[in-house]
Order: C-alpha cells, then sequence, then structure tokens
C-alpha cells in the first residue's frame, strides 16, 4: 500500500498577516521528555500561543504566519528537535 498524503502548497511569498494550518514532523514527539521539551520550547519562543497548536502523534500542527515558518524550524533545531518535513494542511476548499 502506498503511503499518500494530500497537502497545500505553501507560498513563500505570502506576507499576509493571514495564520496557516502547518504540520511540522518531529522525531521522537511521541515520547513524553521530547514531548514535553518541545512544548517549553514553543512556549518561551512567544512566537505562537498555546490555543494555535495541537500535539500529535509524530508531530505538531499549528497555526501560523508562513513567514514565521523558517523561524520555528531554526528555533526546533537549534534545541536540538528533530524536523523531518513541514507542510500545509490539506483543505479542499483552496
Amino acid at each position: 500500500m502506498n503511503d499518500i498524503l494530500l497537502v497545500n502548497k505553501i507560498n513563500p511569498k505570502d506576507y499576509s498577516t493571514k495564520k496557516q494550518k502547518v504540520f511540522f514532523q518531529i522525531g521522537g514527539v511521541n515520547l513524553p521528555k521530547n514531548e514535553e521539551r518541545l512544548h517549553n520550547v514553543l512556549k518561551s519562543s512567544r512566537l505562537v500561543s498555546q490555543e494555535d497548536v495541537i500535539y500529535k502523534y509524530n508531530g505538531i500542527e499549528i497555526n501560523v504566519l508562513v513567514q514565521s515558518i523558517p523561524i520555528i524550524i531554526r528555533l526546533l533545531s537549534e534545541n536540538n528537535i528533530s524536523v523531518y518535513s513541514v507542510y500545509g494542511i490539506y483543505d479542499p476548499r483552496l
């Protein structure tokens, strides 16, 4: 069986103030110590509010400005949190 994933394109030239749902696939997020570290890093960054973050078994979904994505990736990398993929959550209305 093939793994199929429908995603929306992320436009890096999007400078709007409209937030989009973006999924970050994170290594080891299912381990309690990693989830807690991830939670603390995001909370201390003040880039996103806790209401904008949904923790999942293999990563996090964040409602975020497109221009904040590289900043979040750098922040996670600097804190030794492995990011394996980033993509826009599929929305058939777009």
